[in-house]
Order: structure tokens, then C-alpha cells, then sequence
């Protein structure tokens, strides 16, 4: 039997699991429930809590502006349309939770740089910036 092994709180799918239904039971771990699924996946589903059933995660309406980035410091991308509580992990590593619907990003240094933004009931999603030497 197959099932998705999801976060109580959110409706993540953490992992799928194949064992016998009588063992189903056993791999879920404290904070987290099952479901069965022939179909879900982790990267593209999520246990929608409310509804109390497996969904499509969507995509996130992220929009880029002005790219590519000129590399003075000064000249900016802004990333919007990011719903609230979406994590963005910055190109250094830092993670937050989007509370305002955009991001801004300046640089000095020309190369780059990927966004990655990550929310139930959202698909991850990746953004790449190429910020250009000022001439």
C-alpha cells in the first residue's frame, strides 16, 4: 500500500512511503498523519487540511522585475506577487517568510544569484538573477 505521510499543521507531504497497510500506521512520526495515495507525490501535492484530501499544489505568481541587474549597488530587482508566509531563501543561505508581498535585491557584485521560495500549497520555485558589471 502506498501513502502520503504529511505535517499535521501545514498538509506538507514529507515523504511516500510503500509497506503493508498493517504497517502504514507505524511511519508516521509525532506532529504528522498519513494518508493513502497511489498518486501523490511530495513535490507536487500537499494534504489540504480543510478539505481533508490530497490536492495539486499551484503555482506561485511570482513576477520579476528589471533584469537583468546592473551590479552598482544601487540598481534593483523586485521580486512581487510572493503570497504571505512564503519562505525565500536568499542567494547567501539566509532564509524569512515573506510578509509584504515583494522583495527587493541590490548587488555590487556581478554574477548569479538564485531565489528559492517555498509556501504550502505552492510548487517550489526557483529564481535566477544575472546581475551584469556596471560599465
Amino acid at each position: 500500500m502506498r501513502a502520503a505521510i504529511y505535517n499535521e499543521d501545514t498538509g506538507a507531504i514529507i515523504r511516500i512511503v510503500d509497506a503493508p497497510a498493517d504497517h502504514i500506521t507505524l511511519q508516521a512520526q509525532e506532529g504528522e498523519a498519513y494518508v493513502v495515495s497511489a498518486t501523490a507525490t511530495d513535490e507536487g501535492h500537499y494534504f489540504n487540511t480543510e478539505l481533508t484530501e490530497i490536492q495539486s499544489k499551484m503555482d506561485l505568481p511570482i513576477i520579476t522585475t528589471n533584469t537583468p541587474l546592473i551590479a552598482d549597488g544601487a540598481d534593483e530587482v523586485i521580486i512581487s506577487g510572493i503570497p504571505t508566509g512564503v519562505q525565500v531563501e536568499w542567494p547567501d543561505g539566509q532564509t524569512d517568510i515573506v510578509t509584504g508581498g515583494e522583495i527587493r535585491f541590490s548587488v555590487d557584485l556581478a554574477g548569479t544569484y538564485t531565489f528559492r521560495f517555498t509556501a504550502v500549497p505552492y510548487l517550489d520555485k526557483e529564481i535566477t538573477i544575472e546581475a551584469i558589471a556596471a560599465t
